[in-house]
Formats: structure tokens, C-alpha cells, sequence
């Protein structure tokens, strides 16, 4: 018996050292595709998807670190980040379990997710968290902080707080290496024409050009289009058209829309249509949806034109067929803008939220903090009622022995007479009965301040059974309450946001308190309340995943984690939360 227990302990022992070196070599694996995501991003996403059938069995550690390298390898290879789901519990895992490397990298890359979705207030939230998180260490990490700087100037400028924008812009320069500066001169000059300060921002654009030209010759294609497109604006079109003669036959292929229209604008401008033709053709039929539009509406006016001059009616069939693409290819990129107005609404609603939603955890930690605060006070007061029964229980020795030597006084010396004797004895316990006076003075002051600070902290409204039976009573005569009873018995479709709004009147009506007492107890989401004020309302939790769409399982996991949040009960009941909310 006791080998085979020495042999399962053995057993053991290897299964978690190899389970420990497993994990070593795979978080080895990870760190070597985060490095490679740098330059070879799709490679660095194959060698993460040979891993993935590994990770399943790996530790928390392990799977948030693979994660984070995935989410950084999606990005590096331009791949639009549609939702949140994989970088939410990354970030969380990484600000509860602090490393100086990974923790400001998920920041930078929840920033960049964010910025993707069209969030940028939460975007430039978490920028600003990682540039906090690397703190004092910018000369280790001077590459992540300077992406930094230059992500939160680049959606600065989408919002048009060019200020900001530029100041951030400015940063990123300080930090910028010699490959990448002329993006972020690039970035400056831009911000510079926007406010109107015109000799800056070319002289950032020669700037760009000459850092390009110096230290990364790839770059100097995508300068010289900004530059040309600088002077289109600028009005300058021959200074345009000589920059672009340069470019139209060395350019990456991801430029060609942007050098086409450019070229195609630049060409209108000087009234040479039929030079435009041919880069119109090719915007129309094979540029993204924004060069479609241009090169069908440029194409519509081209037709028209020659009709006119050449007069060609048969013409005006094709600038017709182009006025219809370019009217039909509108309305889509309409619809684009709405979105993503309505998604820059939402970021800017979800982000007040969130500032709502800590604004009352501060209120709650200073509550908490001053009723710490008061318990400290008591615990003086308590602490101090005791010294000073020790020191009247000492002074009550002191007396008796006052008195013992006295008395030893009065035998020792016989030639003292028996009035001087008792005078001398009634001035001493004269002084001692003043002392022991003072003393009760002083604690019967310092009980009566504990006793009322006590109730201060204790005192509360309490409402009889008789009268919690009233309140409820009243409750289920509210008509919003048969409404949305009768609705789910009938299986009728509901206007649950409405009622929830109405159903809110009532309950805080009723039990005024209500809503003031469960945000102070803890911070709710919207959801939380929900559920917390159909509970208060006589809902099952079968009726209340109706009402709000969700699956019971939801239900009870939101009981559960309120449960917890607030009694910091881990396994604890939902049945205990609908109790709880009963007795609000």
C-alpha cells in the first residue's frame, strides 16, 4: 500500500512538471509569433492557428497570451476588427494580472479594436490607459508609446480636435524611428492645413518627403501623393500635375485609388477632360466604392460634355447610365455615413454610461470610506471608555493605598495630634474624591458621544409587515402590472421598453427609496436593474427572460453576480437576491 500511494504521488509529480514544460514551450511558440507579427503578419497567423488545437488544453495564462498575439497579428495584417468578444476578456485578464510587457500591449490593442468599431471615445480611453501603464519605462517600450501618441492624434483629427490632434502628433515625432517619421510628419502637415496654417503644413510635407527619401524609399510614393494632393487643394494644379507626372508609374498597387483620383481631379481642374477619361474609366469599374462615385459623376459630366460640344445625342445615353451609378452609389456611401454617425452616437451614449457608472462607484467608495471613518471614531470612543475604567479602577487603588499609609502615618508618629491627624487625613481624600469626580465626568461625556454616534449609524426607517403588504398590494393594481401579466400569459408582442419605463414610475412611487438604495448598495448596469426592478415587481425570473429577451441561464447568472458583488457570496443562491430586493 504504501509503494502504490509512492507511485501515484510519482505519477503526479510528472504529469505537472510536463504540463508546466508544455505550457513553456507553447508560450515560447506564442512570444516568436508576436515577434514575427511585426513583419510577416500572416505568417505569424499561421503559426498561431497550427497552435490552436494546443490551446485548448492550456492554462488561463497561457490562452489570454495566445489571444492578445492573435488579436496583434489580425492588425498588423489590416484585418478590420468586427467585434469585441476575444479582446474584452484579454483586457481584463491582463489589468488584473499586471506585466509590464503584455499588460500595455491588450490596452493598446483594445484601443485599436475600439478605434475600429468606431468607439473613439472608449478608443482613446485605453490608449491613454496603456500610455499610463507604461508609465516612467518609455525608453524600453519607446515603439508602443509612440503608436500610442499617434493613435490618439490620429482619431483626435477624425473628431476634429485638431489641438489635441496635434499635440499628441507632436509626441509621436519625439518617439518616432528614422523608418516611420515621415508618417507622423505626414500626420502634422495634414492637422496644419486643416486649421489653416498652410506654410506649416508644407513645410512638414517637404519634411516627410526628405525623411521618406533618407530612410525608407518605400514610403516616398505615398508623401508624394499628399503632397499632390495638398496643392490640388491649395489651387495649385500645375505644382500638382508635376508631382503626379513622377508618380503614375511608381506607385504600390493599395495607392492607385487615391493617385488616380487625385490625377483625374487635378486634369478636370485644368479643363483637360479627355486626359481624365481614361483614370475616370478605371475608378468607375474597379475603384472602391468612394472612386466609383467620383469616376461615375465625373464620367456623367464628361458625356454631357461631349454631347454638347460635338453635339452627339446619343451621348447623353451614357452620361445617363452614369448619372444612375453615381446617384445608386451615393445613397450607399449615405448610408455608410448614417452608420456610422449612429455608431459614434452610441460610443459617445455607451461611454457615458460607463462615466455614470463610475461616478457612482466613487460615490460609493467615499460612503464607504466615511463609514469607516465613523467605525474608526467608535472604536476610539469604545477604546477610550475602557482607558478610563482601567485608569478610575487604578485611582481606586491609589485611594486605598492613600489611605493604608495614613493610617501608617497616624501609628508611626504619636506626636501628631488627633485633630491635625484627621484635618491632614479629610484634605487628602478631599483631593482624591475632586479626582475620581473628573474622572466620571470625563467618561460619562465620552459614553453619551459613542452612544449617539451609534445611532446615527444605526438609525433607519422600519416598515411593519402589515404596511410592506399595503405597498405591495398597491403595486399589482398598477395597470402597467396586469398589462405586461396579461401579455405573457397570452403570448402577445410587448412594448417592454416602454412599460419598463412606466413600471419604473411606479415602483419608485411606491417604495421611493428603492432605486436610491440599490445603487448604493452597488452599481447596476441597465440590465442588472431591469431584472432587479421586475423582481421587486412580483416577476419570476421565467417571466422576466421573456420580458427582456434573455435565456434563464442569463437570469440567474446576473442574481448570482449581484449576489456576489454585494455579499461577496461566490456560491451563493439567486433565490438569495430576490429575497434581498423584497426587503429593499
Amino acid at each position: 500500500m504504501k509503494h502504490l500511494l509512492l507511485i501515484i504521488v510519482a505519477v503526479v509529480c510528472i504529469a505537472v512538471v510536463a504540463g508546466c514544460a508544455d505550457n513553456s514551450r507553447l508560450r515560447d511558440d506564442i512570444d516568436r509569433a508576436g515577434r514575427l507579427a511585426d513583419t510577416r503578419p500572416d505568417s505569424a497567423i499561421a503559426l498561431l492557428d497550427s497552435l490552436s488545437p494546443a490551446i485548448n488544453q492550456a492554462d488561463k495564462a497561457t490562452r489570454m497570451r495566445y489571444d492578445l498575439m492573435l488579436i496583434k497579428s489580425r492588425d498588423k495584417a489590416y484585418i478590420e476588427h468586427r467585434n469585441d468578444s476575444m479582446i474584452a476578456p484579454v483586457v481584463e485578464y491582463f489589468t488584473g494580472h499586471s506585466d509590464p510587457d503584455l499588460t500595455p500591449l491588450a490596452l493598446y490593442y483594445a484601443g485599436r479594436v475600439y478605434s475600429d468599431l468606431g468607439d473613439a471615445p472608449r478608443a482613446l480611453d485605453y490608449f491613454q490607459q496603456a500610455v499610463n501603464a507604461i508609465g516612467d519605462d518609455t525608453i524600453k517600450r519607446y515603439g508602443l508609446y509612440k503608436v500610442c501618441h499617434s493613435q490618439i492624434a490620429e482619431l483626435f483629427m477624425h473628431q476634429h480636435l485638431f489641438n489635441y490632434a496635434l499635440n499628441s502628433a507632436i509626441k509621436a515625432v519625439d518617439l518616432s524611428s528614422p523608418e516611420t517619421l515621415h508618417w507622423d510628419y505626414e500626420m502634422i502637415a495634414c492637422i496644419y492645413y486643416e486649421i489653416g496654417t498652410i506654410d506649416s503644413s508644407l513645410t512638414y510635407y517637404k519634411r516627410a518627403y526628405d525623411s521618406a527619401l533618407k530612410n525608407n524609399p518605400a514610403g516616398i510614393s505615398r508623401v508624394k501623393q499628399q503632397m499632390a494632393s495638398f496643392f490640388y487643394h491649395c489651387g495649385e494644379y500645375s505644382k500638382a500635375d508635376s508631382i503626379l507626372s513622377t508618380l503614375m508609374t511608381n506607385y504600390p498597387a493599395d495607392l492607385k485609388n487615391q493617385v488616380y483620383s487625385t490625377k483625374a481631379s487635378n486634369t478636370i481642374k485644368i479643363e483637360e477632360y479627355e486626359a481624365a477619361f481614361p483614370y475616370l474609366k478605371w475608378l468607375a469599374d474597379s475603384g472602391n466604392i468612394y472612386g466609383q462615385t467620383y469616376g461615375n459623376g465625373e464620367l456623367a459630366n464628361y458625356y454631357s460634355y461631349i454631347a454638347e460640344k460635338y453635339d452627339a445625342a446619343e451621348k447623353y445615353d451614357s452620361a445617363a447610365m452614369h448619372l444612375r451609378s453615381y446617384i445608386k452609389l451615393q445613397d450607399s456611401i449615405n448610408k455608410i455615413t448614417q452608420i456610422e454617425a449612429v455608431e459614434k452616437v452610441k460610443g459617445m451614449y455607451d461611454y457615458s454610461i460607463r462615466e455614470k457608472d463610475n461616478k457612482i462607484l466613487r460615490t460609493e467608495n467615499r460612503l464607504r470610506r466615511e463609514l469607516n471613518v465613523a467605525l474608526a471614531f467608535i472604536l476610539a470612543a469604545v477604546v477610550f471608555i475602557g482607558w478610563i475604567l482601567f485608569r478610575d479602577s487604578n485611582r481606586k487603588r491609589m485611594v486605598l493605598r492613600y489611605k493604608n499609609i495614613a493610617l501608617k502615618s497616624i501609628l508611626d508618629d504619636t506626636r501628631k495630634s488627633t485633630k491635625e491627624y484627621q484635618q491632614e487625613m479629610q484634605d487628602k481624600v478631599d483631593s482624591l474624591t475632586k479626582q475620581l469626580d473628573v474622572i466620571d465626568s470625563v467618561k460619562a461625556t465620552a459614553t453619551e458621544l459613542a452612544i449617539k454616534k451609534s445611532e446615527i449609524l444605526l438609525s433607519d426607517s422600519i416598515l411593519t409587515v402589515e404596511e410592506r403588504a399595503q405597498q405591495y398590494i398597491r403595486l399589482l393594481e398598477k395597470p402597467v402590472i396586469s398589462y405586461l401579466k396579461n401579455g405573457l400569459t397570452k403570448g402577445e408582442s410587448l412594448n417592454t421598453t416602454k412599460a419598463l419605463v412606466e413600471l419604473e414610475k411606479c415602483v419608485n412611487d411606491i417604495y421611493p427609496e428603492f432605486k436610491h438604495k440599490l445603487i448604493s448598495i452597488c452599481g447596476v448596469n441597465i440590465t442588472e436593474y431591469n431584472v432587479s426592478l421586475l423582481l421587486k415587481s412580483g416577476f419570476s425570473p421565467s417571466e422576466i427572460s421573456k420580458l427582456l429577451s434573455k435565456s434563464n441561464e442569463t437570469i440567474s447568472s446576473i442574481r448570482r453576480r449581484l449576489m456576489k458583488k454585494v455579499f461577496n457570496q461566490k456560491n451563493a443562491s439567486p433565490k438569495l437576491w430576490d429575497e434581498f430586493i423584497s426587503s429593499l
